[in-house]
């Protein structure tokens, strides 16, 4: 029960878009839509039409997701398979909690050019392999079983098979893997922990470190979402 139905007002409908409203946010063709949603990062609905049969809409929470996947995409050089299973793999509401911290303070009248602030998410690809999020540290408290004092988080990993393997935040101290302890076999920790200590150490020393300003695609999508123009400092006219 949402805070508007306690106080005995209608909870606002969610605000449905069309397949071309979302590929124009979001920035990612409609095929790649449709991957990101088969492996379950996203999630279209089917809304009836006026005459019969169905079409497919998709929430703004969606369409704001599915431009994270285009950043990844783009500055990554990962195909749109392994950037599906990454954000699919994420642990649960990571990214509905980064759209909905930004969409709720968004200004339309905010101006076309989209700009960073302290508090931005961001994603780091470390030897184009180990993929972490960046959070603020008030968030990273909000999220459970990250490691203590921790605000970089890891992800997981590209494969040399093309595919994603995600880590646990449990491995990152010694309460969570007593958690995982009674959820998978001994071999199975102490792979993974092993990866998970190359991870940081590698993160810690790395030959090559490439960053997105997730928040900041985030806030661009919005505002075309809404029918107004974005724009990053480097595409702005000179």
């Amino acid at each position: 029960m949402t805070a508007s139905e306690r106080n005995g007002a209608e909870a606002p409908e969610p605000l449905f878009h069309g397949d071309a409203e979302a590929v124009a946010a979001s920035g990612m063709p409609l095929p790649s839509l449709r991957v990101l949603q088969a492996a379950g990062a996203i999630q279209a609905q089917k809304t009836p039409k006026e005459h019969g049969g169905f079409k497919r809409m998709w929430r703004e929470e969606d369409v704001l997701i599915a431009s994270i996947g285009t950043a990844i995409s783009e500055h990554f050089a990962w195909n749109i398979r392994i950037v599906a299973e990454a954000m699919a793999k994420t642990r649960p509401g990571t990214w509905a909690a980064l759209t909905g911290s930004i969409a709720g303070t968004i200004s339309p009248d905010a101006g076309a050019l989209i700009r960073s602030t302290e508090d931005d998410w961001h994603l780091d690809l470390i030897d184009r392999k180990f993929l972490f999020l960046r959070v603020p540290p008030l968030f990273a408290t909000i999220f459970p079983d990250t490691p203590p004092g921790k605000s970089d988080l890891i992800i997981g990993y590209a494969t040399s098979k093309d595919t994603f393997q995600m880590l646990p935040w449990l491995l990152g101290s010694p309460e969570g893997r007593s958690k995982l302890s009674a959820m998978t076999s001994p071999a199975q920790i102490t792979t993974a922990e092993r990866i998970y200590k190359l991870a940081i150490a590698t993160r810690a020393n790395a030959l090559s470190t490439a960053s997105i300003n997730i928040s900041m695609q985030v806030r661009a999508a919005w505002r075309r979402l809404h029918g107004l123009d974005a724009h990053f400092l480097q595409d702005a006219p000179r």
